[in-house]
């Protein structure tokens, strides 16, 4: 019978006193697994015995890795101690910390995919609802075609049905919206660079005789192109189309377009293709602009986009906002574990110093049965060092064991 965890995170925040003469949770800074997963596992013996998810300490924990330790010591934890984390973390109720925790303990690729699953599920229950389409699409913009194959078969792994069957079941069929998704999911597009001025200006004039140039819009070759066209041939499109026509093809769209959705979703698109640093550093900003903040959009961007263009995002969001994003997340974000993960992403671990390393919140015998004492790590040394070769390795070893 699985043991059935109160969460902690509702409850007041306690802490062993700060230790700054001894690497944070008393680790050396190299990536040791075996060590490292009986640590984690004492951590979630003491869930074991006062009954709760310690949330708060397992992030704290998790932000000292790389994506690549996490899922070694998740699927460790597992075949080794029995212990089913990901499935531990998500049956407490729903909170910031959950769905940062949770992210922690998962590839990218799923992390979208059970985003995506949730925001169709609300979708089910509010179709109008603007806000859950644009993320439906803002979720598949940046998959590459292999990352699409991936995506689909984690969800159909997880949840038991392909995605396009259940967008089929949330949306029309034949709506505009679950057409363009399905075709985004298709993994279509061209990835090889084109940018032929010649073809650019024949798609420009078809998207006009598509759009503005009859009446009706011929939605179908809208879709095809947005979701077939390399990105930076869809760019050039774009400027010639204007050129052309005299005003920006978002006017064009927002005029002929007979739905608040389907527009707003396509405009979305020229923007990730304008620029997608420019496009994510808005979305971010309006995350952090809601009360309460949209605490799951914030985790998926800044934990999902870590290793691919999060750098390009920051770059953006302080050309835009004249503030970095650091700057932002540490005026903005209230608590304290989120708080210090996302700038420790952010910064790459600049802001993490010895005056502010904290002690794991575990029992003191935990803590004193831990291994290595030394100096306090500098912000380089925080997330482990360890061969990428044997990381691929053991994640490979442990996948086999338990099928993703």
């Amino acid at each position: 019978m699985k043991k059935v965890f109160d969460s902690n995170s509702n409850k007041p925040e306690k802490r062993l006193p700060r230790i700054s003469s001894a690497p944070l949770f008393g680790h050396s800074n190299t990536f040791d697994y075996k060590r490292d997963a009986k640590y984690l596992s004492k951590i979630l013996q003491q869930c074991n015995t006062t009954n709760t998810i310690d949330l708060r300490s397992i992030l704290q924990f998790l932000s000292l890795y790389t994506c690549k330790q996490r899922m070694v010591l998740v699927h460790g934890i597992e075949y080794e101690y029995k212990y089913n984390l990901i499935d531990m973390v998500l049956q407490q109720p729903e909170s910031p910390l959950r769905s940062c925790t949770s992210a922690m303990l998962i590839e990218p690729i799923e992390l979208y995919v059970r985003n995506f699953h949730d925001l169709l599920t609300l979708k089910q229950t509010d179709k109008s609802n603007i806000d859950i389409s644009k993320k439906l699409v803002e979720i598949l913009l940046a998959l590459s075609n292999d990352d699409t194959k991936v995506f689909k078969a984690t969800y159909t792994n997880l949840f038991k049905i392909s995605v396009e069957k259940y967008i089929e079941s949330v949306e029309d069929e034949k709506s505009i919206l679950s057409q363009l998704l399905i075709e985004l999911l298709a993994g279509q597009r061209l990835e090889v660079p084109d940018q032929s001025v010649s073809t650019a200006k024949l798609i420009a004039q078809k998207l006009y005789e598509s759009g503005e140039g009859k009446p009706g819009i011929d939605y179908d070759t809208f879709i095809n192109i947005f979701t077939r066209d390399p990105f930076s041939q869809l760019s050039a499109i774009f400027d010639i189309y204007e050129d052309k026509y005299g005003r920006p093809i978002q006017e064009a769209i927002e005029r002929e377009f007979q739905g608040k959705i389907e527009a707003e979703c396509f405009q979305d698109m020229i923007e990730y293709t304008r620029s997608p640093g420019v496009y994510y550093a808005k979305i971010l900003r309006q995350t952090l602009d809601k009360s309460p903040i949209d605490y799951i959009t914030l985790t998926r961007i800044i934990i999902g986009h870590e290793y691919k263009d999060l750098s390009e995002i920051k770059l953006e969001y302080s050309k835009i906002y004249d503030e970095t994003l650091d700057e932002t997340i540490a005026n903005r974000v209230d608590t304290e574990e989120i708080k210090s993960l996302f700038l420790m992403i952010i910064t790459t671990g600049q802001h993490v110093t010895s005056s502010n390393c904290r002690s794991i919140h575990v029992d003191h015998q935990i803590h004193n049965s831990s291994t290595g004492q030394g100096t306090s790590p500098t912000a380089s040394q925080l997330r482990k060092n360890f061969s990428h070769d044997a990381l691929d390795k053991l994640s490979h070893v442990f996948k086999i064991r338990r099928p993703h």
